[in-house]
């Protein structure tokens, strides 16, 4: 069950990535993340009156609190991220998330992967960079992207912050539940950045939210897909916690990064399928380490 969890996981996750990255060519990031958050705080909403788990103590609004917070800023990161460069400059570096998730882990929830499941996380993070290299371009210029894409270094921070919130979700779930988490997670994050954009606006009349001249169709519909897709994203994440290890869970859902890349290839033409296929085996390996 938690394979199928974190698979499902890693699917939506992909498809939420693709409607980011179009929404962001139609309406501002900040307008994106709020849509997504209140519409994904509905999916909670509902999870919450079929299962029951409204129940918290101190520690849970403790974490919910400090995830809010950091939610926004990753969630904000994430959107400009996609928007600025290709999937193929981005997405990858999310692969230093299950890294960081697993280190901590170790600590703060005593989840110890074993060789293999070590040896699996290597395989699908290394992968997941060489991906950027099927581009024809040298692996250490891997390294200096971030300097020179701004949607590359945006990432590298969301994957910094999600390394470390993926284990505090674990530890707020024990003292709540996983809707739970979710729709606070949400809606703290959408007031946080909606009161950040009504103080900005206060402060600074013309610097408001930007409005396109051009109409943009679509951008409703998208939008409440997006939403759905995320809260179902969520929902599958924090359930595949009951059954894996963090670092395993975000190994499987970094993974499906490989199938950005491809849609990213594909549908916006961001570069050569076929030289990206050996790092796409790698990634394929590691996670049947993980699973066998």
């Amino acid at each position: 069950m938690g394979l199928l969890l974190a698979a499902l996981a890693a699917f939506s996750f992909v498809i939420l990535d693709v409607l980011r990255k179009i929404l962001g060519q139609r309406l501002p990031a900040a307008v994106i993340v709020i849509g997504i958050n209140l519409g994904s705080a509905l999916v909670f909403l509902f999870s919450l009156s079929v299962r029951g788990g409204w129940t918290c103590d101190s520690i849970f609004l403790l974490i919910a609190t400090i995830e809010a917070i950091t939610f926004t800023v990753a969630s904000i990161l994430y959107v400009q991220s996609v928007t600025m460069s290709p999937l193929s400059l981005t997405i990858p570096y999310l692969s230093f998330t299950p890294v960081i998730s697993a280190l901590i882990g170790v600590f703060a929830l005593g989840e110890i992967p074993t060789p293999r499941g070590f040896a699996g996380i290597a395989l699908v993070v290394v992968g997941a960079l060489l991906l950027r290299t099927g581009d024809g371009g040298r692996f250490r210029d891997l390294l200096c992207a971030p300097l020179r894409e701004p949607g590359s270094w945006r990432m590298l921070v969301v994957a910094g912050i999600f390394g470390v919130t993926t284990v505090l979700d674990k530890i707020a779930i024990r003292h709540g539940s996983e809707p739970l988490l979710g729709l606070a997670l949400t809606l703290g994050s959408s007031v946080i950045l909606a009161c950040a954009l009504c103080l900005r606006s206060s402060l600074m009349p013309n610097q408001g939210l930007p409005e396109s001249g051009e109409r943009k169709p679509w951008k409703e519909p998208l939008l409440y897909l997006a939403a759905l897709v995320a809260g179902v994203a969520v929902l599958s994440q924090f359930f595949a916690y009951s059954y894996l290890f963090v670092s395993y869970v975000e190994t499987i859902k970094r993974a499906g990064g490989l199938f950005s890349v491809l849609i990213g290839t594909i549908i916006f033409r961001e570069g050569n399928l076929f030289r990206r296929l050996p790092a796409a085996a790698l990634m394929v390996l590691g996670i049947v380490l993980i699973i066998s």
